[in-house]
């Protein structure tokens, strides 16, 4: 069975990138950028080995009772624009950035790296949009 998310540490680990390995498994790596202070990537490994892999940004902002719909109306319209990625709200009306692919075990390293990347640039691009629709 082949090991992508060991293949990824592996890349990681030659590329002096830092990660964490949470307690299901998961690996989160978090960047600093010019918008979101931190933006903390989880990235999900499929455990029978298959190489689907999901990438997941947690709280992005929240959009309690009378914001809710404002909220969906951003996470809607930046769906519409980015291909990527896509964004929603869940039940604790936190906003969240999502990501799936799938990977080749040869180049499962570079290829998350990137997609890694991708996603945090998207995020740290639509931060502001959530903040104007958060506190207007």
């Amino acid at each position: 069975m082949a090991d992508y998310k060991s293949e990824f540490m592996r890349y990681m680990d030659n590329n002096g990138v830092k990660y964490q390995v949470l307690n299901g498994g998961q690996i989160r790596i978090t960047y600093n950028a010019d918008n979101m202070k931190t933006i903390p990537i989880i990235v999900f490994f499929d455990e029978k080995g298959n190489n689907l892999v999901e990438f997941i940004c947690f709280q992005i902002a929240t959009f309690k009772d009378d914001k809710f719909g404002a909220g969906l109306v951003v996470c809607n319209n930046l769906n519409a624009k980015y291909r990527w990625v896509k964004f929603c709200l869940d039940s604790d009306s936190d906003v969240l950035c999502k990501m799936d692919a799938y990977v080749d075990l040869n180049s499962v390293g570079e290829e998350c790296m990137n997609l890694v990347r991708r996603m945090v640039g998207i995020i740290d691009e639509t931060y502001p949009e959530f903040m104007k629709a958060l506190w207007a």
